[in-house]
């Protein structure tokens, strides 16, 4: 393997890695949804999709302790800011990528093997 295709291959994670984060923040709907328990009515429990009302038990599945709660709109605020942050690592993620495979391809590809 050569070194610009070694490089190559290594400025090609970051693009895969942006386009994920991409696709994570478009593809987060617009309905909370709880990873921990929602309490409903008398004893039973679910995860899943909120509904207007409901609380979530941020229950730390690991320790086996709950690590608080949030409402349907503390639930929907948090993911628009996670959807944020993704969209924002995404797109610094994948222009790093693409300006290195950018400088990989026009630096090392104008030097021809004779």
């Amino acid at each position: 393997m050569s070194f610009r295709g070694l490089l190559l291959g290594l400025f090609a994670v970051p693009v895969v890695v942006g386009a994920y984060f991409l696709t994570e923040a478009a593809t987060a709907g617009g309905t909370p949804r709880c990873d921990g328990i929602i309490q409903e009515y008398g004893d039973a429990e679910r995860s899943g999709a909120m509904k207007p009302g409901e609380t979530c038990d941020l229950y730390d599945f690991a320790d086996g302790r709950s690590a608080g709660t949030r409402t349907y709109e503390q639930q929907r605020k948090a993911q628009e800011e996670r959807a944020a942050d993704d969209y924002r690592a995404g797109c610094w993620w994948l222009a790093y990528g693409v300006a290195g495979l950018a400088v990989v391809t026009t630096h090392l590809g104008l030097k021809r093997r004779g």
